[in-house]
């Protein structure tokens, strides 16, 4: 299991690298549209489906990473004024909820990319993509983040080891 929590880790590396480029890669689209527009030129018409298509890519690229690393938001409030079993529990319950969570999320995911290529679908916009590369990284990002939310359920490591309030700008 290990080997392939390795693996899982690698792969949320590497998404989250590509999310990176494509984070510069819109700032430097957004700019030159922005600046072509206010040179009185005519717009980039592919700009703005671009962004959008950049967006989605970037949001679920990183998510895997952000499960990892501990990157996502969570409360503690709760979890302060439990004592130590009950927090334990608590986070037992966090773990198997995200990944029933994720496991179904992107089920719905994979039927629908599953569908769009079975049918032969596109994203009609200013230029046409097929539709099952908007549903191919939903499908990579929820079952990536079962895998690491099954690490922290295992006991390979554990979501809530660091205290946020002290982590705060770092």
């Amino acid at each position: 299991m290990t080997l392939v929590f390795n693996l899982s880790g690698r792969l949320c590396w590497l998404l989250a690298g590509i999310a990176r480029v494509l984070v510069g890669l819109l700032v430097v689209l957004v700019v030159s549209d922005v600046a072509v527009r206010n040179a009185g030129l005519r717009p980039l018409a592919w700009a703005v489906n671009t962004s959008e298509f950049f967006l989605l890519y970037i949001t679920f690229f990183a998510m895997p990473w952000l499960v990892r690393t501990k990157g996502h938001v969570f409360v503690i409030f709760l979890r302060i004024v439990l004592p130590p079993v009950a927090r334990m529990v608590l986070a037992r319950v966090v773990y198997a909820g995200c990944i029933v969570l994720c496991l179904y999320l992107g089920w719905v995911a994979l039927t629908s990319l599953m569908l769009a290529v079975e049918r032969g679908t596109y994203e009609m916009r200013t230029f046409d993509i097929p539709k099952w590369v908007v549903f191919l990284p939903m499908v990579l990002a929820f079952f990536l983040s079962a895998l690491e939310w099954l690490r922290y359920l295992l006991g390979y490591d554990d979501f809530y080891d660091s205290d946020p309030i002290e982590t705060a700008g770092h």
